[in-house]
C-alpha cells in the first residue's frame, strides 16, 4: 500500500513545483528589474530636480550667494518629494522593458513547453512590487517629511546669513511680523543694502528708510541687533474717516532723521520660521496617524500616501498587461499609454478620496484597501485571460 500511495503523493507537489516561475530565471529577472529600476528613477529626479532649478531655485540660490555645500543640501531634500510617484513609474517601465525582452527572445514559449504558463511571472512580479511599496512608505512616510523641513530650515538660514553679510544684489520683499520690508542693494556698489520698511501703528503708519542697514547673526537666546545708517523715519497719520475713507496725508505728522542707530530684538518676533508640521506635509505617517482622527488634512494626506504604496504593487501588473498589447505597430505608445493609466489611477483615487473624508479614517483606509485589491485582481484576471498573447513574440509581426 506504500508503495501504490507514494507517487500519488508526490504529483501535486511537482505540479506546484512546475506551476512557480524558474528560480533562476527569477533571480536574473529582479536583478534587471533593480538595475532598470535604478536608472529611471535617477532619470526622473534628475529632470524633477533640474527643473525645480530652472523655475527659480538656482535664482535663489545665486541671489543670497548660498554656498556649494548648502546648494547642494538643498538639492538634496528636493529628492525624495517625487518618490512616491516616481518609483512607480520607474517600476512599471523597468517590467515592461525586461519581461518584453524575456517575449521577444521566446524565454516565455520554452517555459510554458515545461508547463510554466507566463502569467506564473504575476507572483514575482507582485513580490517586487512589495518591495517597493515598502521602501515608498518608508521615504514617503518619514524621509521625504523630514527632508522637506531641512529644506525648508537650510533656505530660511542661507536668505538670513545673505541679509546679515550683506550679500544682496536684488530687490527682496519680506512680510515681517511688524511690518513689510524692502531690501534693495546698496548705492554705488556699496557692501551695506538699503532698507525701507511700513509699519502700522495705533494712529496710522510709521515709514522707515535706511540708507544702509546691517544685521547681526543671532546669539544663543536668539537676539540680534540691526543697525541703520542715515535714516529716516516718518511718522503719518491715518485719515479722519478711518482706513479706506480718504487719501492719507502727505506731510508726516512727526520726522525723526539720523546718522545711525541700533535696535536689538529677537528674530522669531520680526521673521517668522513656523516649526515642524505646520505644514502638513512635513509630518511623518506616524504623527498624521494620530492627528487623523481629527485633523481632514492629516486623514487626506494619509490616505495619499497608502493610496501610493498601492500604486507599486499595481505597476507591474499594469505593466504586464501593456506586454500582452504590444504588437510591431504599436510599440511606440503602448508604455506611455500605460504611464498614463498609472498616474490616471493616482489622479482619480485621490480625488474620490477627497470627498469621502467624512466617513473617517478606518472608512478612508478601507475604502483604499478595497479599491487596490479589487483593481489588483482585475488586473490579474486580465493577465490570466491573455496569457498566450504574453507569452508569443509580437515585435516581429505586423
Amino acid at each position: 500500500m506504500t508503495a501504490l500511495a507514494s507517487p500519488a503523493a508526490t504529483v501535486p507537489r511537482r505540479r506546484r513545483t512546475m506551476s512557480q516561475f524558474p528560480r533562476r530565471q527569477a533571480r536574473r529577472v529582479m536583478r534587471e528589474v533593480l538595475v532598470q529600476v535604478a536608472l529611471v528613477l535617477l532619470l526622473i529626479e534628475s529632470i524633477f530636480v533640474a527643473e525645480e532649478l530652472i523655475s527659480g531655485l538656482l535664482e535663489e540660490v545665486l541671489k543670497i550667494g548660498a554656498s556649494l555645500g548648502r546648494t547642494l543640501v538643498l538639492m538634496a531634500a528636493m529628492l525624495p518629494k517625487v518618490f512616491e510617484l516616481a518609483l512607480p513609474t520607474a517600476l512599471l517601465i523597468a517590467v515592461y522593458r525586461v519581461t518584453l525582452s524575456l517575449r521577444e527572445d521566446r524565454e516565455f514559449l520554452t517555459l510554458s513547453s515545461v508547463g510554466i504558463p507566463p502569467h506564473a511571472l504575476t507572483a514575482l512580479v507582485l513580490k517586487i512590487g512589495l518591495a517597493a511599496q515598502i521602501a515608498a512608505f518608508v521615504v514617503g512616510g518619514f524621509v521625504d517629511p523630514l527632508a522637506r523641513f531641512v529644506f525648508r530650515q537650510v533656505m530660511f538660514t542661507a536668505q538670513y546669513d545673505a541679509l546679515a553679510g550683506g550679500r544682496v544684489t536684488d530687490d527682496r520683499l519680506f512680510q515681517t511680523r511688524l511690518g513689510t520690508a524692502s531690501v534693495s542693494p546698496g548705492v554705488d556698489g556699496s557692501p551695506v543694502p538699503r532698507l525701507f520698511v511700513v509699519q502700522p501703528t495705533e494712529t496710522g503708519e510709521r515709514v522707515v528708510v535706511a540708507n544702509g542697514a546691517r544685521l547681526s547673526q543671532p546669539d544663543a537666546a536668539g537676539r540680534v541687533s540691526l543697525q541703520l545708517y542715515g535714516f529716516v523715519v516718518d511718522e503719518f497719520a491715518r485719515p479722519e474717516g478711518g482706513v479706506g475713507s480718504g487719501r492719507p496725508p502727505v506731510a508726516p505728522v512727526s520726522s525723526l532723521r539720523g546718522t545711525s542707530t541700533e535696535q536689538s530684538f529677537v528674530i522669531a518676533d520680526i521673521i517668522a520660521f513656523d516649526p515642524r508640521g505646520r505644514d502638513i506635509a512635513e509630518r511623518t505617517t506616524v504623527e498624521l496617524v494620530g492627528l487623523a482622527r481629527t485633523d481632514e488634512r492629516a486623514r487626506l494626506e494619509l490616505g495619499k500616501r497608502i493610496g501610493r504604496g498601492f500604486l507599486c504593487l499595481l505597476a507591474p501588473l499594469i505593466a504586464i498587461l501593456a506586454l500582452s498589447f504590444t504588437t510591431r505597430a504599436n510599440q511606440a505608445f503602448v508604455l506611455p499609454l500605460a504611464c498614463a493609466g498609472l498616474m490616471v489611477t493616482e489622479i482619480v483615487g485621490t480625488a474620490a478620496l477627497a470627498r469621502i473624508m467624512w466617513i473617517g479614517v478606518a472608512g478612508s483606509i478601507g475604502f483604499i484597501v478595497a479599491g487596490g485589491i479589487l483593481i489588483g485582481v482585475l488586473l490579474a484576471l486580465s493577465l490570466t485571460r491573455r496569457s498566450s498573447e504574453i507569452a508569443r513574440p509580437g515585435l516581429g509581426r505586423s
